[in-house]
């Protein structure tokens, strides 16, 4: 050992001179005790004494449980109060036998209403008597006879004197539509009228439509001023599942045939049924009118038969105020133009147009636009390019007449 190393990770104090650690002289001994105790004796005990077993549990083997005595016997829980429960043994009540007692069925007399349904008659078919049948006969025929008997002095009051002429009634509707027959001729000429319609478009001249259209001597002067081919192919025609729809307008059958155009724009045709022969209305079809709707917008053209859709409004200008006219929308038949119309209230016009308008006296409520033809004229020279005055309804609808 070599007291002088200096080892820098040691960090014992050095050694002084007076320590003595290395005299082993100097270092008391201990005194062990003559024999080390046994491993099993108890701290402080003297050596070579037994010691007495301490009390503690012995583990044995699983045991078997206990099985409960089995008692047959129910318990009843009681409760009295919130803490205290009570078990006693519920005892079953007493068994009491059944007894049978037998009560004889009263008997029922024969007069009984219990007795009834059970009798010899049940079941048979009840007749009435023929002395009732006849006498309910002989009098409703009897009634019948007094009625008929008393029918002239009933009617003595509302008979007409002879000196008094016999007043002259108005024919009704019914006496002015047509029969029934007329209508039903045109429900089954769809085909016809889908092949009218494709020769009326493929014509190239007018010369061409004149067998096929109504009025075609006084409409031929009209036809060269007014008429413009279509420019349709000439294969082209309506589909076969257009619509048909038969109708009567002022007093004449008449069908509507609908559908598209190669364009895919809806077309529809007037047809008639006059003299039961099937012709085109040019001027319904067409939506004819003696001007041009974009003229009539800003104050010009003849305006004697227009043809377009009508309806209520209330625009109303100085020129015409409403206390005085009847302010109505009129659309071109191609709804690509629109007018502002005034029909006076003291005219006739205005209650033709507004009965087919107005869904009842109460002007609330409004039906939807109406086709018309009606005649035009310009108003004041206060009044603007597309306000027009209604001078006559000349028919409801488009068709002619």
């Amino acid at each position: 050992m070599t007291p002088g190393h200096s080892d820098p990770n040691n960090h014992v104090p050095d050694v002084s001179g007076d320590d003595s650690w290395d005299d082993v002289a100097a270092v008391p001994r201990l005194e062990l005790p003559a024999r080390i105790p046994s491993r099993g004796a108890r701290h402080g005990a003297p050596v070579g004494t037994s010691l007495k077993p301490e009390a503690g549990l012995r583990i044995e083997g699983p045991s078997q449980p206990k099985k409960p005595d089995l008692d047959t016997r129910r318990l009843k829980v009681e409760t009295i109060g919130a803490s205290v429960v009570r078990l006693e043994t519920e005892v079953a009540p007493p068994r009491v036998e059944r007894i049978v007692t037998f009560h004889e069925r009263p008997t029922l007399s024969a007069d009984s209403h219990q007795n009834r349904g059970e009798g010899s008659d049940w079941g048979k078919k009840h007749t009435i008597s023929p002395r009732w049948i006849l006498a309910m006969g002989a009098t409703v025929v009897t009634l019948v006879v007094l009625g008929m008997l008393a029918l002239p002095t009933i009617n003595a009051p509302n008979a007409v004197l002879p000196d008094t002429p016999a007043p002259t009634h108005p024919p009704n509707a019914d006496e002015k539509s047509l029969p029934i027959v007329a209508l039903n001729r045109l429900l089954d000429r769809q085909p016809e009228a889908i092949q009218i319609y494709r020769s009326f478009v493929a014509a190239a001249h007018p010369d061409e439509i004149d067998p096929l259209i109504r009025d075609a001597p006084g409409m031929r002067e009209t036809l060269r001023q007014w008429w413009q081919p279509m420019r349709l192919p000439g294969q082209w025609e309506p589909a076969a599942d257009s619509g048909w729809q038969v109708m009567e307008l002022e007093g004449h059958p008449c069908a509507l045939l609908s559908g598209r155009l190669p364009d895919s724009s809806k077309f529809q045709a007037y047809f008639t049924g006059d003299d039961d022969k099937l012709l085109l209305d040019w001027k319904a079809t067409t939506g004819f009118g003696t001007a041009h709707f974009k003229d009539l917008e800003q104050g010009r053209g003849n305006g004697s038969e227009i043809r377009g859709e009508i309806s209520l409004t209330d625009f109303y200008t100085l020129e015409f105020p409403e206390k005085d006219y009847q302010s109505f929308r009129f659309v071109s038949p191609d709804r690509e133009h629109f007018l502002w119309c005034y029909a006076p209230r003291n005219s006739a016009a205005y209650p033709k147009i507004s009965n087919e308008l107005l869904s009842g006296a109460i002007v609330e409520k409004v039906a939807d636009s109406k086709k018309v033809t009606i005649h035009l004229e310009r108003g004041s020279d206060g009044t603007l390019p597309n306000q027009w005055l209604i001078q006559d309804l000349l028919q409801i609808d488009w068709v002619n007449r």
